[in-house]
């Protein structure tokens, strides 16, 4: 009977499954997906040239506009092109990838939630065992916060309990899990990040080959963060954007905030801008101005992690090579140290606890 029973439910909760409606009818959400960090990109790089090309907030700029032309190699159209031909191939191969996904399914979350509010009721009288083995009135503790939470007339009803187990698994569902698979998805892409752009800096052929292009730019401008060789994109970025969403469970939906926080990030961090204070760099631990010495020749010549782990862990080191003269607008180019083969900036990774 149990078996039925079981049966019977199992079979219903799968014809309760149907495909998710779009967010946005009626663009599908993966469409949405390949739309969104374009879109974000551009958006957050208008902002900056909107600055700069009003002379706003200039007592923030990292650089002048005349050390920008001295120093770069490459000039802003043709930066221009690069960039769109990046997100032009990274469009053209999700669009490709999008042929094997599946249709992301919805009509679960009821069961979910359920299971949900069963853990925490397991977990909370675990913890109101705990707490009356120490003294505690907690019959007179779960009635305050029953009645508080629920209100009287919940509370008068007696399903207080239910209403508050509910309303911490919805909190856990749709806060707390989310949130923790999108800073996992953030610590796996900067770990894929890391290791690729160690490997371009310490490969005389790589970096030559690919991620010398990147460094074409001195003096970076918000929507040069992406100028990179089309093959390094692939494998740097779109690379770690596969390892974190699938390494991490992110939803379709979850993605589309991932991939806007990252083309936003990019963009803040290649910006030339150092505000006091950023929405942008406040779940990470890097900001422009530590970005900046990235790419300049006398500066460190390997990536910042974005995460505080990352920080710790991978404490990234050069042999000492301050900065020769004070930051100005003098054009003059500084040599930069090189290895035994003349190619790449000599490179110390340090790995601490």
């Amino acid at each position: 009977m149990n078996s039925t029973t079981m049966d019977t439910s199992s079979t219903a909760f799968y014809h309760a499954l149907r495909p998710r409606p779009p967010l946005i009818a009626p663009i599908s959400d993966y469409t949405l997906s390949l739309i969104v960090p374009v879109v974000i990109h551009w958006s957050t790089a208008a902002v900056y040239e909107i600055f700069q090309h009003n002379g706003l907030f200039q007592q923030y700029r990292i650089h002048t506009s005349e050390e920008e032309m001295a120093k770069n190699t490459i000039g802003r159209w043709e930066c221009l092109r690069g960039v769109l031909l990046v997100q032009v191939l990274q469009t053209g191969l999700g669009i490709v990838l999008g042929t094997f996904s599946e249709v992301e399914m919805t009509g679960y979350e009821e069961r979910d939630l359920i299971i949900w509010a069963s853990r925490l009721r397991l977990l909370g009288q675990t913890a109101l065992t705990l707490l009356s083995s120490s003294g505690l009135d907690v019959q007179a503790l779960t009635t305050l916060l029953a009645r508080s939470v629920s209100g009287p007339a919940v509370f008068a009803s007696g399903r207080a309990g239910q209403e508050i187990e509910m309303l911490a698994a919805k909190g856990v569902y749709y806060g707390l899990i989310p949130a923790l698979r999108l800073y996992l998805a953030l610590w796996l892409a900067d770990t894929w990040v890391f290791f690729i752009h160690r490997a371009e800096h310490g490969n005389s052929w790589l970096y030559k080959t690919f991620h010398a292009r990147h460094h074409e730019l001195n003096v970076t401008y918000s929507w040069g963060g992406i100028y990179d060789h089309p093959v390094e994109s692939l494998f740097l970025s779109v690379g770690a954007f596969v390892v974190a969403v699938i390494g991490s469970g992110l939803s379709l939906r979850e993605s589309m905030v991932f991939s806007a926080f990252s083309s936003a990030k990019a963009c803040t961090d290649h910006s030339g801008y150092r505000f006091p204070w950023n929405p942008v760099d406040l779940f990470t631990t890097v900001d422009a101005a530590y970005h900046d010495k990235h790419h300049q020749r006398w500066g460190f010549k390997t990536r910042r992690p974005r995460t505080a782990t990352h920080q710790q862990c991978f404490s990234l080191l050069t042999h000492p090579i301050p900065d020769p003269r004070p930051r100005t607008s003098d054009p003059s180019p500084v040599p930069e140290q090189r290895d035994k083969d003349g190619d790449v900036p000599v490179l110390v990774i340090s790995f601490t606890a």
